[in-house]
């Protein structure tokens, strides 16, 4: 219980609602150079809602092509270095004498130097991926030198540059747009769009109760936003003992050079003249990037595809966005006229118009009153049962959570399958799973036992695990259906473009699958009669590849190659798959 008590003083101070303060920047003092030489049009903005995030920075069009010069916008060096197949990609950070860093992400590789400096790390870790932190003496840069080459690595869908500033101490990401020397090279002239409205019945800590809630298309007539066809609003079905109102506000901005709909920088909502919220996206930070689930309605998001901003906080909410955040309503005090505006962060914006009424009505049960149906997030929950625990710390999930369990017996697994709420109500902080395993025949390898998550088709989806006192226990990023399995198969190694004894001479490079049934394939390599040459992953082929280049060629030798490929999984399972390949 201690270990608990622990966690509690760790955490507090970071899940609860934290007062915005302007960061104090002279914005319009700078003049950093564009980091691309090209025309700047945004093909995603600041802010904009993404899977668990919002998006931290600027991504920049490249018109659709690959090698487009990337330039420092100000002088400074080199202080990271990230090669991965996932997030960014290829990656650059640079430090600046100001207190600020640039971010140049979904590279397709750096200038000479780096690329070069990139290769002797991966050469020597005999790993594609890295993530190198180097010395502020090390790498200096200039102001407009190229740096590296517009790309696509990474989890990226289409050529563009991902654009950060960070403030370098807080490592805080700053809008990019504040700054004037950005913004005036970018033209937008369209406001956001209006699309809906949503009123809750949310409890005194703004959470959302079930099933007490309605939703209101808006529509354009003439050149105003309407809702409800200008009709009020009426609330007396949303009247729940102890409870408040909540309002929510489907909106997305327009940009001048795309049709899809991206964050808005500002917003006020105001009831009879008076603001009572304000959202405001100049900075974020990303220990508390995921409370983006808390910010939106999650629930709309996943199952209507809608994205809703709450105008309301819950008490698990610390994101520093709010300016003015007092829009729980109590219902005897909500009626009124109401004013919601929306705008960009080049002065276009949006308004609409609508009032509320709550007439004399029946107050609902409250279901979180008096019920132990439900996990609270303001709150550490232990829940046990014989043969299966969970531990979540408080602000490990957003809203309350209904406690849903079963134990299903299995004689395919280890153990039973243990349903534990639904996979689909998102995790912010992982979860503490242990299973209790049953008597087991000796000699049977419990280093490679693993907690896995079984999924609607059957599919085992792996979790971790660590065998402690009988007990496996692993921490899951996920609700679900959990068990306990053998992970005793290596990965397999498919050959997709050569063959043994294929003819290379004319290859520039050679393209493999590795897949893994369970654990996940942890670590690749590849040589060339016997010597390290690089193999990258590409994540959105999902694919592995060897350049036939001016490094690994030097190793090919007139005639007959020994290649080796060497693949291992999170269980330490490995297979190496040799090939003779004529050159």
């Amino acid at each position: 219980m201690k270990y608990f008590t622990l966690v509690i003083v760790l955490i507090h101070s970071t899940i609860y609602a934290q007062i915005y303060t302007p960061k104090n920047i002279d914005y319009a003092s700078y003049e950093f150079a564009a980091p691309l030489k090209i025309k700047l049009e945004m093909s995603d903005n600041y802010g904009e809602i993404r899977s668990n995030h919002f998006h931290s920075g600027i991504d920049f069009k490249t018109q659709e092509k690959i090698g487009l010069d990337v330039v420092a916008i100000e002088d400074g060096y080199i202080s990271r270095l990230l090669i991965s197949p996932f997030g960014y990609g290829n990656a650059l950070y640079i430090d600046h004498k100001n207190g600020l860093t640039s971010v140049y992400g979904h590279l397709d590789h750096f200038d000479y130097y780096l690329d070069s400096l990139a290769y002797s790390f991966q050469k020597n870790a005999e790993c594609f991926a890295i993530d190198t932190l180097l010395l502020s003496d090390s790498i200096f840069v200039k102001k407009g030198q190229v740096i590296g080459f517009s790309g696509n690595s990474g989890n990226s869908f289409g050529p563009h540059l991902h654009f950060e500033i960070r403030e370098t101490i807080t490592e805080e990401t700053i809008n990019p747009l504040l700054f004037n020397c950005f913004r005036d090279k970018i033209v937008d002239h369209l406001p956001p769009l209006m699309n809906g409205v949503k009123v809750y019945a949310i409890s005194d800590k703004g959470y959302l109760i079930p099933g007490k809630s309605a939703y209101y298309p808006c529509t354009l007539r003439g050149d105003k936003w309407v809702v409800n066809e200008n009709k009020p609003l009426d609330l007396s079905r949303l009247k729940v003992q102890n409870g408040k109102i909540g309002i929510a506000f489907q909106t997305g901005d327009q940009l001048d050079s795309t049709t899809s709909l991206y964050g808005i920088y500002h917003s006020t909502l105001q009831k009879d003249s008076l603001i009572i919220h304000e959202q405001q996206l100049d900075y974020l930070n990303f220990d508390q990037s995921k409370f983006l689930n808390s910010h939106i309605d999650y629930y709309e998001y996943v199952q209507g595809k809608r994205k809703l901003q709450k105008n309301f906080i819950s008490v698990i909410n610390p994101m520093e966005i709010y300016p003015v955040s007092n829009g729980r309503l109590a219902y005897e005090n909500c009626a009124g006229e109401y004013l919601y505006t929306a705008s960009d962060i080049f002065g276009n914006s949006t308004s609409l118009k609508f009032e509320l009424i709550a007439p004399e009505a029946v107050s609902l049960a409250n279901p979180f009153e008096g019920s132990t149906n439900y996990l609270f997030p303001d709150s550490v929950n232990v829940f046990k049962r014989n043969n299966f625990e969970v531990l979540l710390e408080i602000g490990s999930f957003h809203e309350p959570l209904q406690l849903v369990f079963k134990e299903e017996k299995s004689t395919k697994y280890i153990t039973s399958i243990f349903h534990f709420c639904e996979t689909s109500i998102p995790v912010r902080s992982a979860i503490d799973v242990r299973i209790k395993l049953p008597e087991l025949r000796t000699g049977l390898p419990l280093h490679k036992m693993v907690v896995a998550r079984v999924t609607e088709k059957g599919e085992l989806i792996y979790v971790g695990g660590k065998y402690e006192d009988g007990w496996m226990t692993a921490s899951s990023k996920y609700f679900g259906n959990f068990t306990v399995a053998y992970d005793t198969l290596a990965p397999v190694i498919k050959p997709l473009d050569f063959a043994e004894n294929k003819v290379i001479t004319n290859f520039t490079t050679l393209e493999l699958s590795i897949t893994d049934n369970l654990s996940g394939v942890v670590e690749y390599k590849a040589y060339l009669n016997g010597n390290w040459v690089l193999m990258r992953y590409d994540s959105t082929k999902k694919r592995y590849i060897i350049p036939l280049d001016e490094r690994s060629k030097p190793y090919l030798e007139t005639g007959k190659n020994r290649l080796r490929i060497v693949a291992t999984d999170a269980k330490y399972n490995q297979v190496e798959k040799v090939y003779t390949l004529n050159f």
